[in-house]
């Protein structure tokens, strides 16, 4: 299998990992006119043949004692179980969070979701597995919820004229992380059992489990949409070839981000990688400002808290960068 080498390999990967994570939900904007519930089933597919794909070659050409696939057969089934359950409770909370995408837009949703997950997720990950330093990791994720707080009070001014539909985006957007935050530590202990599981075979499994809990999360939503009109399945059979394979490209980006975050995760610990990878929201909102002008004509102090939201953010992911690199 392969690993870095080094911290700053290591640190090339998850900062490509943040890149990709913030970067995938673009897949679904291009979508235009096509239900988010429609898009998701191709989503999680298309994760789970990734991380398949990448055990398969890196996790088995990569050197190392063992292969992807003897990692899997040999490590304890609590660990699967640990692994299975991360995957499902990220799977509710980003089902949650392509709704509030397509509710407040990405510049929103995705610091308010994930920067709430990444401040609970990443305190409990350091407990299960304590690296780095932990003066410098909870000063980055204060920073990063600092940053949060600023960028919803961008949104909420910028968003004064629809308060119907800035209420339920908040919540929904809130609810999002309050479940993300839990898949961290499960990471945690999957990696760290007596005989525990390496970050490809997590990947597999944690995606296995997001796939499985899409079936009854995306039925219950077709039926009860959290915006529009329900749907049924026939409607998936409408789509084009080009919005199915918009689905399973997004689900392409987003598991090449799993890998980047997943793998260096021996070296430098769960939480700086779990804090690092989470700093996503940064990207997603750089794409939502300056690509789809989700900010278009809002008033200039909107603007201005936006950008002291980006300083915050790049502030907490030096401060997550230093906690290793100064770890005791």
């Amino acid at each position: 299998m392969f690993f870095p080498g080094t911290y700053s390999v290591a640190l090339v990967m998850m900062l490509l990992g943040m890149f990709f994570w913030g970067s995938w939900p673009n897949t679904y904007k291009l979508t235009t006119g096509w239900r988010f519930e429609l898009f998701y089933w191709d989503y999680a597919v298309g994760i789970f043949l990734t991380a398949t794909l990448v055990g398969l070659t890196l996790g088995t050409f990569g050197g190392g004692p063992q292969s992807f696939w003897q990692n899997l057969v040999s490590a304890d089934r609590s660990a699967w179980v640990y692994a299975l359950l991360a995957g499902g409770l990220w799977n509710l909370g980003n089902i949650l969070l392509v709704a509030g995408v397509s509710l407040v837009g990405l510049a929103v949703a995705f610091p308010l979701s994930i920067g709430l997950a990444l401040v609970v997720g990443a305190v409990a990950s350091y407990l299960v597995t304590p690296k780095g330093n932990p003066l410098l990791l909870f000063s980055g994720v204060a920073t990063v919820c600092l940053a949060v707080v600023v960028n919803s009070l961008a949104y909420r001014s910028a968003a004064t004229s629809r308060p119907k539909a800035s209420k339920a985006g908040l919540s929904v957007c809130l609810l999002s992380g309050i479940l993300f935050s839990g898949f961290g530590p499960l990471l945690a202990k999957a990696l760290s059992s007596p005989r525990p599981l390496e970050s490809y075979g997590v990947s597999v499994l944690f995606t296995f489990g997001a796939l499985i809990t899409t079936v009854p999360a995306m039925t219950y939503l077709m039926k009860h949409p959290v915006e529009g009109i329900p749907i049924g399945g026939a409607d998936y059979w409408r789509g084009t070839r080009t919005m199915h394979a918009a689905g399973l490209c997004g689900g392409l980006v987003w598991g090449l981000g799993t890998t980047c975050t997943f793998v260096p995760m021996a070296m430098v610990g769960t939480a700086l990688a779990y804090a690092i990878g989470q700093s996503n929201p940064l990207v997603a909102a750089l794409w939502g400002v300056f690509i789809w002008k989700e900010f278009h004509g809002a008033p200039k102090r909107s603007k201005v808290l936006l950008a002291l939201m980006f300083v915050l953010y790049t502030s907490g992911l030096v401060l997550l960068t230093l906690s290793f690199k100064l770890g005791a």
